[in-house]
C-alpha cells in the first residue's frame, strides 16, 4: 500500500529524517509512537508530499509520488558521469586501491556521501532517470484522493458550514455530484451522531466535535488509507476518548490507517504494529503485545518507562 524508502528530510542544516524505511501493508494499522521531535509527523507528512522528502522515495499502491531518487537507483548511478569518472580511477578517497564488487561499493558510498549526483549527468542518466519517471509516476494530487489526512488541529474552514466542509473537496473534484456529496455528508454525520449540526459553522463547535467532523471530511472522499497526525493532541482530555472511539470504529472497517499518537493504552488496543522513533530514525517496531509488554532497543524501553 505505501512504501517509503530511505526517506532524509532537512530543514536547513537540522535532519529530521536520516534514512527512514518502511513498509504499510493493505488493512494494517501503524501506529508511530516516540518522544517530540523525533520525526514522526514529519515522516507523515512526507507519505503525502505536504513535506517534499530531501532524499528517497514514497511509494502509493505501488506507483512513486515523490522524484526518483538515483541513489536507490544502481543502473541510474553508474550510467553517470561522477560514477563513471571514479571508476575509471584505481584508488579510492583514501588512496587505498580498490577493484571489484568492493570498488563498486565504496564508490556508491562516496557519491552518496558527498551528494555528487547533479543533473548534468549525462544523457543516459537523464534517459534512465526519466524512464523511472514516465513508467511509475503519480500525480499527487490524484493521489491524495486516495489518502485521507486528519491534522492536530482540525484544519476546517471557519467560513464554511459543517455539510460545506464536508462536501467542498468531492465536489470540487468531480468526485461526486453535490446531490450525492450531501447524502454521504449525513450519513456520516448520522454515523457520529451530529446530523443536528450541518448547518452549523465549526465556531459553535467542541473540540471534539471538530476533530470527529474533519475524520468524516476525510472519510468522504473514500480514501484506501487515512493518515493521523496526533489526532487528541490539541483536545481536553475529556474530549479525547469519543475522538478515539470514532478512529476505532474507522479501523474496524479495516481500513488501512497510519496513525502518530502519543495515547498509548490506544495504541496497543487499534494497532497491528508500532513503530517506535527517535532521533529522525526507527529503532524498533513490532506488534503491539509484544512491542509493549518486551521491547528489545534500550531507548524503547526508556521511552516506555516514562509513558506508561
Amino acid at each position: 500500500m505505501i512504501n517509503v524508502k530511505n526517506i532524509y528530510k532537512n530543514f536547513g542544516s537540522l535532519s529530521v529524517l536520516k534514512g527512514v524505511s518502511c513498509e504499510i501493508d493493505k488493512g494494517e494499522r501503524v501506529v508511530i509512537i516516540g518522544p517530540s521531535g523525533s520525526g514522526k509527523s514529519t515522516l507523515l507528512r512526507c507519505m503525502n508530499l505536504l513535506e517534499e522528502p530531501t532524499y528517497g522515495e514514497i511509494w502509493l499502491e505501488g506507483k512513486l509520488v515523490t522524484k526518483p531518487d538515483p541513489y536507490l537507483h544502481f543502473d541510474v548511478i553508474s550510467a553517470s558521469n561522477t560514477y563513471k569518472k571514479m571508476s575509471a580511477e584505481t584508488t579510492d578517497a583514501d588512496g587505498e586501491k580498490i577493484s571489484g564488487e568492493e570498488k563498486r561499493e565504496k564508490i556508491i558510498w562516496q557519491i552518496k556521501k558527498q551528494d555528487l549526483l547533479k543533473v548534468h549527468e549525462g544523457k543516459e542518466y537523464n534517459a534512465l532517470l526519466k524512464r523511472i519517471y514516465k513508467d511509475n509516476f503519480w500525480d499527487i494530487n490524484e493521489a491524495r484522493q486516495k489518502m485521507g489526512m486528519v491534522f492536530q488541529h482540525f484544519n476546517l474552514f471557519s467560513n464554511l458550514t459543517v455539510m460545506q466542509n464536508l462536501t467542498l473537496a468531492p465536489v470540487q473534484l468531480k468526485l461526486k455530484t453535490k446531490e450525492e456529496a450531501e447524502a454521504k455528508g449525513m450519513e456520516l454525520l448520522s454515523r457520529i451522531g451530529l446530523a443536528d449540526k450541518a448547518n452549523v459553522f465549526p465556531a459553535t463547535l467542541s473540540g471534539g466535535q471538530k476533530q470527529r467532523i474533519a475524520i468524516i471530511r476525510a472519510l468522504a472522499m473514500d480514501p484506501n488509507v487515512m493518515l493521523f497526525d496526533e489526532p487528541t493532541s490539541a483536545l481536553d482530555p475529556e474530549m479525547v476518548g469519543e475522538v478515539l472511539e470514532l478512529i476505532k470504529q474507522v479501523a474496524d472497517t479495516g481500513m488501512t490507517m497510519v496513525i502518530v499518537t502519543h495515547e498509548m493504552g490506544f495504541a496497543r488496543e487499534v494497532g497491528t504494529r508500532v513503530l517506535f522513533m527517535d532521533d529522525g530514525n526507527i529503532l524498533e517496531e513490532g506488534e503491539p503485545n509484544e512491542f509493549f509488554s518486551n521491547p528489545k532497543c534500550e531507548r524503547t524501553k526508556d521511552f516506555l518507562s516514562k509513558v506508561l
